[in-house]
């Protein structure tokens, strides 16, 4: 008598999928997605939201995405698209107000939906607390932009900090609203802490060569399917 997986109760084939994509093995997505795509039978389990949150919260532990934003297998995706510059790769890494309150930007993390800056902002409490972080914005700028203006640029939606003491130091990362598509060629995007008197910190200039360098094609791609960007916030030149 023949027999096939198939013919076990779903309680236990779905007890072999989670064992599958329960190891933190490098390649279960792919090995989860061949498993699901077998038979007509097993492709139901690629729609199962359970296994991508497992897969995406192991990607990104801070995700704090649900059902009634974003699926998580449409999450699981963004992560697979997202881009990681390190510090020393960016064209400049410190947004300064004087020599005693500065912000080093860590990280930049370039996403289908948003551009996630890591930060260490530093202060000696000699000029009082420490300007807020949520309040720091990135834009889009011709490459003459002063140093020092205020540009019109994009707040923070979302932010998270490991050390978050007004007096000395805050250290986590702020996510912001934007997409970075063709139109950007030939720019630079800059980011700047607080709400004013730092300076702007050129992060990268985007050209056909930095696209290429960091495979920035397929974010590009997915950009286009994206809905427009937000609307940018004007604020004052300081």
């Amino acid at each position: 008598m023949e027999t096939s997986i198939l013919d076990l109760p779903n309680e236990l084939i779905e007890m072999i999928i989670f064992y599958i994509i329960g190891q933190p093995w490098k390649d279960d997505v792919h090995d989860f997605l061949s498993v699901t795509s077998t038979c007509r039978d097993f492709r139901r389990f690629a729609q199962d939201e359970r296994y991508w949150r497992i897969m995406a919260l192991r990607r990104d532990p801070t995700c704090e995405q649900s059902s009634d934003t974003i699926k998580w297998s449409d999450y699981c995706k963004e992560i697979f698209h997202q881009r990681t510059i390190p510090g020393d790769q960016l064209r400049e890494h410190i947004s300064r107000y004087n020599d005693n309150y500065f912000c080093t930007i860590e990280k930049v993390s370039i996403w289908p939906r948003k551009i996630r800056v890591h930060i260490d902002e530093r202060g000696d409490y000699s000029l009082g607390t420490i300007q807020d972080p949520t309040q720091s914005i990135i834009a889009l700028v011709e490459t003459n932009f002063s140093t020092f203006n205020r540009p019109i640029g994009v707040r923070t939606n979302h932010s998270r900090f490991s050390i978050a003491d007004e007096r000395s130091e805050y250290v986590g990362y702020l996510d912001f609203p934007y997409n970075i598509s063709l139109n950007a060629i030939g720019k630079n995007l800059i980011f700047q802490y607080g709400t004013s008197g730092y300076t702007n910190t050129i992060l990268f200039h985007i050209d056909r060569k930095f696209i290429r360098k960091y495979n920035l094609v397929p974010l590009l791609k997915k950009f286009s399917k994206v809905s427009k960007q937000p609307t940018l916030l004007r604020t004052k030149s300081v």
